[in-house]
């Protein structure tokens, strides 16, 4: 059964065409940055209710990018006003990123712990989980984690991998015994979540689910773009419940 709708998800064709012509990793991964960059300002501009014409919208706001990795989201956002802290639980990544932080000149503050080390201590308007759920061996505890951090009047931005036999093929067979975009092995498909899994995740810690936005890769263009499918990928924004009621 799986195999069968493994060879509805792709023609011989498209396959044959994806290994002909892959793009270099960087330039797919900026690609990747920019729709989540636009999504994470569109969210924030709608939830808070800023002005469009605004230069320094998320002036005032603090943020927080958990896993940040290299930190190129933090860099962008940086430009937008907000006081931004980066925290990942890899010393080394954190001096990388740091460092490019410094060379872009990007205000950005580094910490390398994890969320968990934040709890009693900060509260944040914003906080990225930026594709750390599928790193996460309990994602309800970390959710649960990111909800004590979130500020009154906050809110969350998911990025994350669906799970499907598409998604399977995408997220670790081509990316990671193909084009070696990702280390072969390091994705586990059970620490994919369908967005009904994490809608409930996030009900069960006082959070609500309000967007979902699907991304797709084109093998035949070699770019990320929006879908109106979450069958891959998918953006999402989460805020407490009890914000929602107001």
């Amino acid at each position: 059964m799986v195999r069968k709708k493994l060879m509805n998800t792709l023609s011989i064709a498209q396959i044959s065409a994806a290994l002909r012509h892959p793009r270099d990793r960087k330039d797919v991964y900026q690609d990747y940055n920019t729709l989540r960059q636009r999504y994470i300002l569109a969210q924030a501009a709608k939830h808070f209710k800023l002005r469009d014409d605004d230069p320094a919208p998320l002036y005032g706001k603090t943020l927080l990018d958990v896993g940040c990795g290299e930190s190129p989201i933090g860099q962008f956002l940086a430009l937008s006003g907000a006081d931004i802290t980066a925290i990942d639980s890899d010393p080394k990544v954190v001096a990388q990123a740091e460092a490019a932080a410094i060379s872009f000149g990007a205000p950005i503050t580094f910490h390398a712990v994890g969320p968990e080390k934040l709890l009693n201590t900060s509260k944040f308007d914003i906080i990225l989980a930026l594709d750390i759920l599928e790193d996460a061996e309990d994602p309800a505890k970390l959710i649960w984690v990111l909800k004590q951090i979130l500020a009154p009047g906050g809110l969350i931005i998911f990025s994350h991998i669906n799970r499907n036999p598409k998604a399977w093929l995408y997220h670790i067979l081509l990316s990671g015994y193909v084009y070696r975009r990702t280390q072969p092995g390091s994705r586990l498909f059970n620490r994919f979540h369908k967005p009904q899994q994490l809608a409930s995740m996030c009900h069960k810690v006082g959070l609500k689910l309000t967007h979902v936005q699907g991304l797709k890769f084109s093998l035949k263009q070699q770019l990320w773009m929006t879908s109106h499918s979450a069958r891959t990928r998918y953006l999402a924004t989460a805020i407490s419940a009890a914000d929602s009621k107001r």
